[in-house]
C-alpha cells in the first residue's frame, strides 16, 4: 500500500510540472503549456521549446545537420506594437545568391588565386553598407585598387545581382508570420540596409508579403547617417511608424542587426544563417530569442499593446 501511494503521489509530481512551470514563468497562459514550454530559469535564462521544426527545402538554410533547439529568453510575453524585419536573409533568402554573385564578379580578377569569398569573410558583411565593406573583401582577397575598386566592384555585383531576385524564396515561415502579425493588429514594416530601389524590385517578385508592408525603410534614406550596428535604421522605422523603440520587436539574421536593434532599446528575435560561422548562438547573446526559422515564433510570446 505504502508503495502504490508513494507511486500516485510520483504521477501527481509529474502531471503537475507544466503547471508549474507556466506558474514560475508567469505567462498565464494556456496554449503556452500546450506548446509544452518548459522554464529554466528568469529573464536571464531560457525556456526552450520541446519541439524543433525544420526549414522546408526551399530555404538554403535547410539543413538536419545544423538546426539547433531554439532559445526563447523570455519570461513572459512581450510588450510590442510594432515588428520590424530586416528584408536580406532573414524575409529573403538572399545570401546565397548574393555569394554566387559576388564571387562572379570577383572571378574576373583572379590573376592572385585568391579572389574567392568564403562564407567566413561572407558572415562579417552581412547587414552591413556595401560601401564598408567592398574594400574589405578586396584587399582579404588581395585584390589592389588599381584592379578594382570598392565601388566599381558593388557597382557590378548591385548590375547582376537582380539576375537572381526571380528564383528567390521566401523564408520558411515569413509569409505565414506576417499574415498573422497583421491579422492581430501589428504594425510591420522592412528595415533594410538595402537601397529603396533595390528592396521594391526584390519584393515585387513577392506581392503578397509586400502589400502586407506599412512601411519600407531603406538603408539609403537621408535620414539614415549610420549603418548597422548603429540603430538609425529601425529608430527610423519606428518614427514613421509612430510605435516607440522599446515596443518594437526586431527580426534579424546578422549580429550587427542584433546589435543596431538593442543599440535602439527594441527586442530582437535572431535567425542565424546555418551556412555562416555567424550562426553560432553564442554571436546572439544579447537576442531574446534566437531561433531557426520564423516557424518556431509562436504568438503567444507577444501581447498587444
Amino acid at each position: 500500500q505504502q508503495q502504490q501511494q508513494q507511486q500516485q503521489q510520483q504521477q501527481q509530481q509529474v502531471l503537475a510540472l507544466p503547471v508549474m512551470a507556466s506558474a514560475k514563468a508567469k505567462l498565464g497562459l494556456r496554449s503556452a503549456v500546450r506548446s509544452g514550454l518548459g522554464l529554466t530559469g528568469s529573464r536571464c535564462s531560457n525556456f526552450r521549446l520541446n519541439k524543433i521544426h525544420q526549414s522546408s527545402g526551399l530555404s538554403m538554410k535547410s539543413s538536419a545537420s545544423t538546426v539547433k533547439e531554439p532559445e526563447i529568453r523570455i519570461s513572459s510575453p512581450l510588450k510590442i506594437e510594432a515588428v520590424l524585419f530586416d528584408l536580406d536573409g532573414t524575409l529573403l533568402d538572399f545570401e546565397g545568391g548574393s555569394h554566387d554573385c559576388l564571387n562572379k564578379v570577383l572571378a574576373q580578377y583572379n590573376s592572385t588565386g585568391k579572389a574567392r569569398l568564403t562564407w567566413e569573410m561572407h558572415g562579417t558583411i552581412v547587414g552591413r553598407r556595401a560601401s564598408e565593406w567592398s574594400s574589405e573583401i578586396l584587399s582579404q582577397c588581395g585584390i589592389s585598387p588599381s584592379e578594382l575598386t570598392g565601388e566599381k566592384y558593388v557597382s557590378m555585383y548591385l548590375d547582376k545581382m537582380p539576375e537572381y531576385y526571380p528564383d528567390m524564396p521566401l523564408m520558411p515561415g515569413a509569409l505565414d508570420l506576417v499574415k498573422k502579425l497583421k491579422a492581430a493588429g501589428y504594425k510591420v514594416a522592412v528595415a533594410s540596409s538595402s537601397e529603396g530601389v533595390s528592396i521594391q524590385k526584390k519584393l515585387s517578385f513577392h506581392p503578397e508579403l509586400l502589400g502586407l508592408m506599412d512601411i519600407i525603410q531603406p538603408g539609403d534614406d537621408p535620414e539614415i547617417k549610420r549603418g548597422k550596428p548603429a540603430p538609425d535604421i529601425f529608430l527610423a522605422a519606428a518614427r514613421k511608424l509612430g510605435v516607440a523603440p522599446e515596443n518594437c520587436l526586431v527580426f534579424e539574421d546578422s549580429p550587427f542587426g542584433l546589435q543596431g536593434a538593442k543599440a535602439g532599446n527594441m527586442a530582437c528575435a535572431a535567425i542565424p544563417d546555418s551556412r555562416m560561422p555567424i550562426a553560432d548562438p553564442a554571436r546572439f547573446g544579447t537576442a531574446d530569442f534566437v531561433l531557426n526559422s520564423m516557424e518556431e515564433f509562436k504568438m503567444d510570446y507577444i501581447q498587444k499593446i
